[in-house]
């Protein structure tokens, strides 16, 4: 900032720093390295340093009462302190727990595994009210399409209950469950305590007869033929009423739940108890182990523990794993249906002894309050004072920083302390400060090595320093951060052309001693200015202007706006909405249709998640990814995508449709140990074979340490899916040698982003030249951002066979794509396409 845009400071006026006179930082050194002028009697003795005082003669008994109380005081203090901060710590831990990605995921894994019951349950119930006098072969034809035992592994029975009406006989029915399945035993502690009645006494009218059963284990097998309405009433009121009952029951010495569900013609309950007696045809009796389901929540969360609870009508079951801690927090989420689930995660103890913070501030409040008391005694007493040590100055080292000769850290902060307090007694003043960050600093360390650096942080300090007024402050607090100090006018501060100043000035050609040629200096400024409270204030503003302008594109300046602090609160709520969003099963999948271009047919389908806001609609990935990125959340969210895209593709399966899914993996989660894990359990869920789900990896996670990246797919690719390289050739990392190391099995490529130019022919010659080395490593291309008729031409052309884009299909509901698959690709206009380049 020039002087004629700014007054010269005033060394006369009350607070203006003077230029020629170094500013002091906290305690004075300057002054207090300044001896007292000795009087003209010569040096006072050790007893008279001091001119006489009030509390020159106190005696020692009354300083040690002070010091007493200034230890009790301070003890008193500490302890106060020490149960707030225990009480804070408690209180945010709770919260977190309640935000954290422990509690949702066991949620998660919780609410996921009742709805594939509810939906095992329902398929059956429609098999059997669609066949119930279906022999046990055809439920054992069912039983291993739906793969029940190895998709549901806390499945111990299955099986169905027929109702029978004399004069036809139940005998052939209970005999005909041979084999493989065996008859149906129902105990539980509510059928045992209804009361046993045989309707009617001398001829039974009808019978309760098993009919199949698919059990787990042998031992766990049928023990009661016959007709089970004799055995037991309960069946009978089940059948009136349309309600199913749940009660604990007990397989092998195991808890278990058993499920008794009343099923009618037509596969829906009639509206009442006279037409749901007209229309029943039997139960379906279900045994679960919930604590498998329990165990498989609480897999990656040690401390935790879990509880399961169905409550609805006279049901009331419960079962847990794990043991929760004392004093453990808990979050209890509503699965609907009847059914809560309770994660307990470490105890949140608001006692001083059991939270490190606040025992640290009681045992260091305490000891510094007997320092304090000792001082005050040694001081106060007349041998104390003698002994007392002289402050001495603080040396040059500790004030500026070794590299730049610029004030440091705790010398910049001190005189922004000084400054802000002047602005805030003098109206006419503002205090300004401008962040400056170096641009791709780090990349001269890595490539000319620390020595270069380090002239550069030099020559930037410099260029600074030649561009501001003699009393700023040009401070280094680290790295590649400055922070300019400008305490000014408030009608005549132009912050803004000050940070202009020094972007010029840094854009001179910097030349570094043995370094080769020269080059031009970037940086991003951060600028604020106005009256603030604290130091901590301004430069938190400022800051944020920063990052502001490196958001920006970088090598400019930002002025602070009250928006920036609401852009970083609005951050904080978006992060506590993606919790939300998870445990509320906000997040669904849209497909995209990636087409054969020589069968002009669907090849394969590109899952993509989107999330519906409950206030803002729709958000695409852009929107949230990197958050969910930053916080961890990429990896539930990931594993939702996974078990999603998976089970979908698997209904098409079973459709007829057999059609392959492609999912997006973020580089967090291919990092993650657990993620092999994660995508072996989408598999065994779904079903799904294993070569039909392809993981879209970034080029950029595995270029960035090759070696490591090369074991961790190699451990996906045993699980038998396929892997593609996603926007390749766009960053360029990758070459022939690095693919040749990868169990890749396709590259996909974003015609749109293979090079800045917007040369088409450019850009379908680059294409070109991936096409080559796909097929020289057996690697199918795929060529995606297609939207004109005039491209796929060009892809035709040069042998790309795989597309996709907007001119083949949008992203859409699954329902909507399933009409896809029969139909073909549109053909193009008749128009003479480009040649290939060569």
């Amino acid at each position: 900032m020039s002087d004629s845009e700014t007054p010269q400071p005033n060394p006369e006026r009350d607070g203006t720093p003077d230029p020629s006179v170094a500013e002091p930082v906290n305690g004075s050194p300057e002054q207090s390295a300044q001896s007292p002028a000795p009087s003209a009697d010569g040096p006072q003795s050790a007893d008279s340093d001091s001119p006489p005082t009030m509390l020159s003669g106190w005696g020692r008994n009354t300083w040690a009462a002070v010091a007493v109380l200034c230890v009790a005081l301070g003890a008193a203090a500490s302890l106060l302190g020490a149960h707030a901060v225990a009480r804070t710590d408690a209180a945010n831990a709770r919260q977190s727990f309640q935000l954290s990605v422990t509690s949702t995921g066991i949620a998660s894994t919780v609410r996921s595994a009742t709805q594939q019951e509810e939906d095992l349950l329902l398929s059956a119930s429609t098999f059997f009210a669609a066949n119930s006098k279906a022999a046990p072969a055809e439920f054992s034809t069912w039983t291993k399409w739906a793969h029940a035992l190895r998709r549901y592994p806390e499945l111990e029975k299955l099986g169905f209950v027929a109702f029978v009406r004399a004069p036809e006989p139940a005998a052939p029915l209970a005999a005909s469950t041979g084999g493989a399945l065996r008859p149906l035993t129902l105990r539980s502690a509510s059928f045992e305590r209804a009361a046993v009645r045989v309707v009617p006494a001398s001829k039974p009218h009808y019978y309760c007869s098993a009919v199949a059963e698919l059990a787990r284990s042998s031992s766990h097998g049928s023990a009661v033929r016959g007709s089970h309405c004799a055995l037991t009433h309960a069946l009978l009121s089940l059948r009136s009423s349309g309600a199913s009952s749940y009660t604990a029951t007990s397989v092998g010495g195991t808890k278990a739940l058993s499920i008794v569900t009343p099923l009618y013609r037509g596969g829906s309950s009639p509206s009442t108890a006279a037409g749901r007696r007209a229309a029943f045809v039997g139960w379906l009796h279900e045994v679960l182990a919930p604590g498998v389901v329990l165990k498989e929540a609480l897999r990656g969360h040690p401390a935790s523990a879990v509880q399961l609870r169905y409550r609805a009508g006279s049901s009331n079951v419960a079962f847990s794993s794990g043991t929760p801690q004392r004093g453990a927090q808990s979050l209890t989420t509503n699965l609907h249906n009847g059914w809560t689930v309770r994660s307990f995660g470490a105890a949140a103890g608001a006692g001083v002894l059991t939270d490190g913070d606040a025992l640290a501030l009681l045992i260091g409040g305490t000891l510094l309050s007997v320092l304090l008391g000792l001082l005050v005694f040694l001081l106060g007493t007349p041998r104390g004072r003698a002994l007392a040590p002289q402050v001495r100055k603080l040396p040059h080292s500790e004030l500026y920083d070794a590299l730049t000769g610029l004030p440091n850290r705790v010398l910049t902060l001190d005189r922004a302390e000084r400054m802000v307090a002047r602005a805030g007694r003098d109206s006419g003043m503002l205090a300004g400060a401008l962040f400056v960050d170096i641009d791709r600093l780090k990349d001269v360390n890595e490539k000319l090595g620390q020595a270069a650096g380090d002239q550069l942080l030099r020559i930037v300090g410099e260029r600074l320093e030649g561009v501001v007024r003699a009393h700023d402050t040009v401070g280094r607090l680290g790295g590649d951060e400055f922070v300019v100090l400008v305490e000014s006018a408030a009608r005549g501060v132009r912050l803004d052309s000050l940070a202009q100043r020094m972007i010029e000035a840094l854009h001179k050609p910097v030349e570094l001693d043995d370094f080769g040629p020269s080059f031009v200096l970037t940086a991003s400024i951060g600028v604020a200015f106005g009256r603030y409270a604290t130091p901590d204030d301004l430069l938190r503003d400022a800051h944020l202007a920063l990052a502001s302008a490196k958001a920006a594109g970088k090598d400019r300046y930002t002025l602070f706006n009250a928006n920036m602090r609401t852009i970083i609160e609005g951050r904080a709520v978006l992060e506590a909405e993606l919790n939300a969003a998870l445990a509320e099963e906000q997040f669904f999948l849209l497909y995209q249709p990636i087409y054969d271009l020589s069968t002009r047919k669907v090849a394969g389908l590109q899952a993509l998640i989107r999330w519906q806001h409950p206030t803002q609609g729709v958000l695409a990935p852009g929107d949230f990814i990197p958050l969910a990125e930053e916080t961890g959340l990429i990896v539930p969210i990931g594993r939702f995508a996974l078990e999603a895209a998976c089970g979908r593709a698997a209904a098409w399966t079973v459709a007829g449709h057999r059609v392959g899914v492609s999912v997006k993996v973020s580089t967090h989660q291919l990092n993650r140990d657990g993620f092999a894990t994660d995508v072996q359990r989408a598999l065994q869920q779904s079903g799904i074979e294993p070569s039909l789900l392809t993981l879209e990896i970034p080029e950029t996670a595995v270029m960035s340490d090759l070696a490591a990246a090369a074991e961790r797919l190699r451990e996906i690719k045993r699980l038998g899916v396929s892997i593609a390289i996603d926007d390749f050739g766009g960053s360029g990392y990758a070459h022939h040698s690095d693919l040749r190391q990868m169990p890749l099995d396709s590259l996909r490529v974003d015609r749109s982003s293979l090079a800045a130019s917007e040369d088409e022919d450019y850009r379908s010659w680059l294409l070109e030249a991936i096409l080559l080395v796909g097929r020289d490593l057996s690697l199918t291309v795929i060529a995606t951002g297609i939207e004109t008729h005039e491209q796929m031409a060009i892809l035709k052309a040069i042998g790309c066979t795989m597309a996709q884009g907007a001119l083949m299909g949008m992203p859409t509901s699954a329902d909507a794509v399933e009409g896809l698959f029969a139909a073909e690709l549109p053909a193009a206009p008749v128009t003479s396409p480009s040649p290939p380049l060569h």
